[in-house]
Parts: C-alpha cells; structure tokens; sequence
C-alpha cells in the first residue's frame, strides 16, 4: 500500500484569522518599535511561535501590570476590563489583540450583566479567555463544563448563557439542553466561532476515515487537546504532538491510512514539517507504483524541475504569440537559467525556506551536494549554449544570471544608516524581480537568439503576457508565505498592503491580462493564439479560487498548481500550432 497516498491533510488544520491577526499585529508592532515588545500572557499556546518570537524581541509575560514602561499586547484571549486598566494606569502603549469573536462575547456579557442577567459560561474555568470573560460579569457568574454540573447551579431569576469560543462542540449541545430545561428563560447566545465548529467537524469525519490520527498543536492549547480528545474517540490511534520531533515514527509504521491536523495556533510550517515527516517514514514502507509515481512528481517539484520544464514551455509559447522562429538552444537556457537560480538562492537562503517551504528545505539538505553540482553544471552549460546562439544572448544571460546570483548577497555591510543591503531587502521587489527575469529569458533572449526584432507589438504583448502570468504566481506564494515572511522580516505585498486587497490585486491583474489578449488577437497584432491563450488566464482564475477555498494551501499540490500555468500555457501553443500548421 502507498502510504503517501493515505496521508490526508485536514482542510481546516492551522492559524484560524483570529490568531492570524494577532501575528501580524504582532509581528508589526515589533518592527515598528526600537526596544522589546511584551505580551500580557503567551500571545497564543504554541512554545514553537513563541519562541520564534522572542527572536523578534516579543517576550511572553504572566503579569504585564508590573511593567514600568513600554508596549502590551493584549493576547487573542482578551483580558478582564481590571487588567485593562491595570496596564493603561501604569503608562504603557497598549495594542489590542483581542480577536473580535471575544470581544463581542465580553460586549454579550457586560450588556446582560449591567441589565441585571446572571452569566453562565460554558468553557474551561481556568483558560485565559474564560478567565477574562468572567471580569465582565461583575460577580454573578458560574463557568460550566459539564450537562452535569448545570445541576449544582443556583436558581436564578434572569440567566445569559455564552460559550467559550473554542468550546467543545460535543459537549456544548447537551449542557444548553440542560440549561434550557432548568431555566427555560435563559437567553442562549451561540458564541462558538465557526472556524472551531468548521476544525472540530472535520476532524471527527477525518478521523473516521484513517487509522491513525496526528494532532499538532501546543499542549497547552485548549483547542488542540480537544481536536485530540475527538480523534481518539474516532479513530484507531491518536497522536497529539507539538513538532515533528515528537512524532515516533514506530507508531507510523504500525498504521496505513494517517490524518494530520492542527490546533489554531500551529504555524504552516510546522504542520508541513509534519507532514514531511510522516512521508519520509512511510516511503520505507513497500509502495505500489502508484505510490512510487507520487514521490517522483513531488521530486520534480520540490528540486525545481517542474518550474524548469514550465521555463521552456513558456519559450514555445511566447514564440508562437510574438511571431518568431522557436529555438530549441533558447528554451534550454531558459530551463538551465531558472533551475539553477531556484537552487542557488533556495541554498543561500534557508532562513526564509525554513519557514515557508520546509519539505523543500528537507529535500536540499539532504541532497545538498548533488542538487548544487547539478545547479552548477545547468548555469554553465546554458551559457556554453548561449555562446553559441551570439553575443547579444550571451549579454542577456550573463545580466540574468548576476541579477539572479546577486539577489540576495549582501552588496553593503550592515549599518543603522544603510538598511538595503541587498537587492531581496528592497520592499516588495522580489516578485518585479522574478518577473523580469522570466521575459528577459523566456521572451528576449530568445528573440535575439533568431534573429527577431525586439521592437515589435506582438514582442510587447508576449512580454506583458509572461510578466502578469510570472508576477501574480510569485504574488500568490507571497500570500501563503506571510507569516514566515514576517518573522524573517522580508516586506512583500501581502505584507504591505494586506492579504485581502492583494488577492483583489492579483484578480484585477488577471482581468487586465485577459482584455490584453482579447484586443490583441482582434486587432491581429498576435493572432488566433491570443484567444487560444486566454486558457493560461482561465487557469490562474482557476487555481487562485481553489487557493482561496485552501483545497491547494501549501505543499506539493500548491507548487505544482502555480507551476501548472506554464504547462498549461506552453502546452495550448503546441496543440494551436499542431491544429495550424
């Protein structure tokens, strides 16, 4: 049996946007501010997170009301309205975190109290959120966590009932029945957030459907220990771990079919460094060719092939769309060019691949040397290659390939005075970067390799068409890398202007793209193709929906999908030209 083809992934597994936003709050007021930044309590219940943000000068207080002077972040629990003013009374800048689901369960509950409603909180008595819930309810106020104990309730004439935003789902609808029958008044407000409900549900139908069960998560979360108490009253085995490091890779030997979910404080990062665990134990297992045949496609993914023979797929395709001869020697160069630039920068740079790509990062270390000689060996050959199609393509290679080395070298030392040190520190620049290169090599090189005139409007159109294809693919890992980005201090459009307005950006970028197609093929600057090409823009619409929907949110299949719009591209100019001639 293949066991990579048993590994299913929970949909919802990792940072739900409430945490999400405390991160980036976070993270940005750490930049902002010369000195530390401190946290009333742990921002959220992951010691991995936490102590990558102590790298960031982020440090974790109990009690944050004993400070002299400085900055507060308020945690994602919220804290009770005495601790509010505790912190503002002692001077300090407070930023507030709270995720809004909580804020309006402390607004549910300051409202009813100061009517007279007694308050009844189905959670965790001693969990943060509950803790700061309960100071908004003045003094009459139970926390339940049983139908049990609704029992030992006192009688109360006017009752309010919330819940504890991650409250277990099983044992939330008995407790409200029981508290409906003793006080028929109460007033039930559903304040469960639906990410939990969404989380909760899903890993019930997974653990239904696997052996063994892997949850990862904090000990300390209260929503990850109930995502594993529902797996082990599902599945054959459960796994509650906090990194990959804590997974015994004994007890993925004993099972076939494995289910990997997440707390809503476990980065992306460490859930894929989970997941690449799991494969690697499970691939010394006997495999079936089905099995075989997935770790051969996630290695063409991974070592940067598939992007390589999407380079020279593209070559073919920008030669039918501006009108000139195709060259077998340019779309070489151009596969040479990008595999080993990939390489070469993923090696220099295992800061960022450590946390935004980490089964990548896996694949290198182990296969370091090789894959290096192999980068090596492609970057000299494409310019032996280049020498012979002229000097003209040899200019651009050569500038293609500095620009590329260079990119993150540091060209100036460190200094408070000089904060660019290199051309990856300039704020957004890598995805224009990318984008040049990719018409540089896949467009000009291989005009001037036959001969083509480069002032040409079909030229300008198969330039334009490459750069917003290349441009919003790079936009897009930006967006599923934000939160690496930000710990290693890397400023890109997600980061500058916000997840939501750039996948606004990106959309527009792909409307603008297609009316570019449309005008120019009806005004037969590029002919039929521009119509036949359109399909590249259908499938970046196709594969920026599906990542919105997270069916394609990290890993192999989200490699390959941004990769599959160069296929996809090339692949419709050679049946076009088939069809035609």
């Amino acid at each position: 049996m293949s066991a990579k083809e048993d590994i299913k992934v929970a949909r919802t597994a990792g940072f739900c946007w409430g945490v999400k936003r405390a991160m980036e709050m976070t993270l940005t007021t750490a930049k902002a501010k010369d000195g530390p930044v401190y946290t009333h309590g742990p921002l959220i219940h992951n010691p991995q997170v936490i102590e990558m943000l102590e790298g960031k000068e982020v440090y974790a207080l109990d009690d944050a009301t004993k400070l002299e002077s400085g900055t507060v972040i308020i945690r994602t629990h919220g804290v009770a309205p005495q601790v509010r003013r505790d912190l503002k009374a002692r001077g300090l800048e407070l930023n507030d975190a709270t995720c809004p689901l909580v804020a309006r369960v402390q607004g549910i509950i300051k409202k009813h109290a100061g009517h007279g409603y007694s308050i009844v909180i189905i959670g965790d008595a001693g969990h943060a959120e509950v803790i700061g819930l309960t100071g908004y309810a003045k003094n009459d106020c139970h926390v339940i966590g049983s139908a049990e104990e609704v029992g030992a309730l006192p009688e109360m004439d006017k009752v309010c009932v919330v819940a504890q935003t991650t409250c277990d789902i099983t044992k939330y609808k008995d407790i409200i029945n029981a508290i409906v029958q003793k006080y028929p008044d109460a007033i039930i407000s559903d304040t469960i957030c639906q990410a939990t409900w969404e989380r909760q549900k899903e890993t019930q139908k997974l653990a239904g459907e696997v052996d063994l069960m892997i949850v990862v998560g904090g000990r300390n979360s209260a929503n990850t220990n109930r995502l594993a108490q529902l797996a082990r009253e599902t599945a054959a085995g459960t796994a509650l771990i906090e990194s990959e490091d804590d997974l015994d890779p004994e007890l993925v030997r004993m099972y076939d079919r494995i289910g990997v979910t997440a707390g809503a404080s476990t980065p992306s990062w460490m859930i894929q460094r989970v997941i690449d665990k799991v494969k690697s134990v499970t691939a010394e297992k006997p495999t079936t060719f089905g099995g075989a045949l997935g770790r051969f496609i996630e290695v063409i993914a991974v070592s940067n092939i598939s992007s390589a023979v999407g380079a020279a797929l593209m070559v073919y395709a920008n030669s039918a769309l501006a009108g000139f001869r195709f060259s077998w020697g340019a779309a070489y160069i151009a596969s040479a060019y990008f595999f080993s630039m990939y390489v070469l920068n993923q090696l220099n740079d295992t800061k960022t691949f450590k946390h935004n790509e980490p089964e990548k990062l896996r694949f290198y270390l182990e296969h370091r040397q090789a894959i290096k000689l192999a980068a090596l060996w492609a970057a000299l050959s494409a310019f032996a290659v280049s020498l012979a199609l002229g000097a003209q393509v040899v200019f651009v290679y050569t500038v293609a390939m500095g620009l590329g080395l260079g990119y993150t070298v540091k060209w100036f030392p460190t200094s408070d005075i000089v904060r660019i040190h290199r051309l990856k520190d300039i704020p957004a620049s890598k995805d224009f970067f990318v984008g040049f290169a990719w018409v540089a090599v896949t467009v000009i090189a291989p005009a001037l390799a036959v001969g083509a005139p480069l002032v040409t409007a079909p030229l300008f159109v198969a330039s334009a068409f490459t750069f917003t294809l290349v441009y919003i693919r790079s936009v897009v890992s930006d967006i599923r890398d934000i939160h690496g980005d930000r710990l290693v201090g890397r400023e890109t459009i997600p980061i500058l202007i916000g997840k939501t307005p750039t996948k606004i950006f990106v959309a527009t970028l792909a409307i603008a793209l297609s009316a570019l197609l449309l005008t120019s093929a009806w005004l037969n600057l590029v002919g039929a193709i521009g119509y036949v090409l359109l399909l590249s823009v259908a499938y970046t619409a196709a594969y920026l929906s599906l990542y919105h929907a997270r069916v394609i949110s990290r890993g192999v299949p989200f490699d390959l999908a941004l990769d599959g719009v160069f296929h996809v591209t090339g692949l419709s100019a050679v049946l076009w030209t088939i069809l035609h001639g």
